[in-house]
Order: structure tokens, then sequence, then C-alpha cells
């Protein structure tokens, strides 16, 4: 079975982040893995046939005007065909040899399998904060708080395809419905945790304060949405 990997980058607004993010990408790749970067309708859009080698390596997918992170990244795992889709943020860095996990994983992860979840260094405003990391406790408690990070997971595509990738009315917490809906679909043993880092997660103070985003879905707050849908009870 082919363990190939499509690594999805959807940006907004996020040129200076870019290359960081792709340079951590593509001398882990394979010659049937993918790197897909979507832009969702940036002011400060990068021309592909205009910069650097190392992002021509990637296929450039553009939204007119912008959509959102989730339809950004159902985008990128309709335009693929790999195994393995991993998503990766533009302001966040794939760990060294995180393709590895998958590539050389002995043994193969069983099908039953859907999600596998390794851990993350957190960089906040610019300097080293902390390292966090998943256990089977985060899977168990999945209704109280959010097991994962989208950059820190890899998750098989004819998974998402099954439950209905994401949620594309949510800008939000998008990630955490995701996991329910997968957690409801397969259960708990979809979730596999690994001890080694998947990616350097970045967080910005300032950008974070200057994002719009949306938090109603069926007019109610998203907490409130995973609340009634999923029997969720947020901590």
């Amino acid at each position: 079975m082919s363990r190939s990997v499509c690594v999805v980058v959807p940006i907004h607004n996020q040129a200076e982040y870019l290359f960081r993010a792709v340079s951590s990408v593509v001398w882990q790749l394979r010659s049937d893995d993918h790197l897909i970067i979507v832009d969702d309708g940036s002011t400060d859009r990068i021309d592909p046939t205009d910069t650097d080698s190392l992002l021509k390596r990637a296929r450039w997918l553009s939204n007119p005007t912008r959509q959102g992170v989730s339809y950004s990244r159902n985008r990128a795992v309709r335009e693929t065909s790999t195994e393995w889709i991993k998503f990766l943020d533009a302001d966040d860095v794939l760990a060294p040899f995180a393709l590895k996990i998958i590539h050389l994983s002995e043994p193969e992860y069983p099908l039953n399998v859907k999600v596998v979840m390794g851990g993350l260094h957190r960089i906040h405003n610019g300097r080293y904060f902390d390292y966090l990391h998943p256990t089977q406790d985060d899977i168990d408690h999945i209704l109280e708080k959010l097991p994962t990070l989208p950059s820190a997971t890899f998750v098989r595509r004819e998974a998402l395809l099954e439950v209905g990738l994401f949620d594309e009315r949510l800008d939000v917490e998008e990630d955490w419905d995701l996991w329910l809906r997968i957690h409801q679909r397969y259960g708990p043993a979809a979730f596999a945790v690994v001890s080694q880092p998947v990616c350097y997660y970045w967080i910005d103070d300032e950008e974070r304060a200057q994002k719009l985003r949306a938090g109603m879905v069926e007019g109610v707050p998203v907490r409130e949405y995973l609340r009634r849908r999923y029997g969720a009870n947020p901590q």
C-alpha cells in the first residue's frame, strides 16, 4: 500500500511566513508525495512563477476571494490522490523528519487508524515556549477538550472524504468538529499517538488580534453547536 503524503498549506495574507513553512517541507517529500498551497484570496499574493525554486515544488491553487481555511483545506484534499493528508498552517513549521512518521512506520498503521497525532513545539511571540504531546487521555476526553491541532496530525484522505471533510461554515474550532466526526464515525481506535514532534506551532498575539473569524454557526456560538450536535462539554 502507498504511504504517500500530501502536505496542505492554506494561506491568507501570510506571505512573510510562507517560505519558512515550505522550506521545512520540500526536503522531506518523496517522489509520490504532494505539496499543495491554497492562496485564500490574499492581498499580499505571491506569484509562484516569480519566486524561489523551493516554492515551485508546490502545486498552487487560488481562491479569487477569501473562502476560509476549511474551504481551502477541503479544496486541496479533493485535488490530491495521496493516502495521507498532512495539514500545515502557513505560519507553522514542519518538524524535521516528520513525514517519516508515515513513510517509515513499522509496522504500517492498520486501516482502522485514521488520524496519527504527534507532538508540537509552541513558539510564542517569536520565542520558544513549550512542548505539548498528545496522550490517550486526550482521545478519551475528546468531548471536553480539543485533542490535537491540524498541523500536528496526519489524516487518511479516505476518512476525510467519508466524514465530509471540514465543515466550511466553521472558521473557529473547525478542527475539533472534524475530530469529533471522525471519533463518532470510527471510534477512539481511529486515533493513534506517536511520541515524535510533528510541527512547530507559531502563536503571535498581535496577528491573532487582527484576525476576523466567524464564531457562530446555525445561529449559535460554535461551542454551543458542538454541545448540541455531539454532546460535547468544552472545559
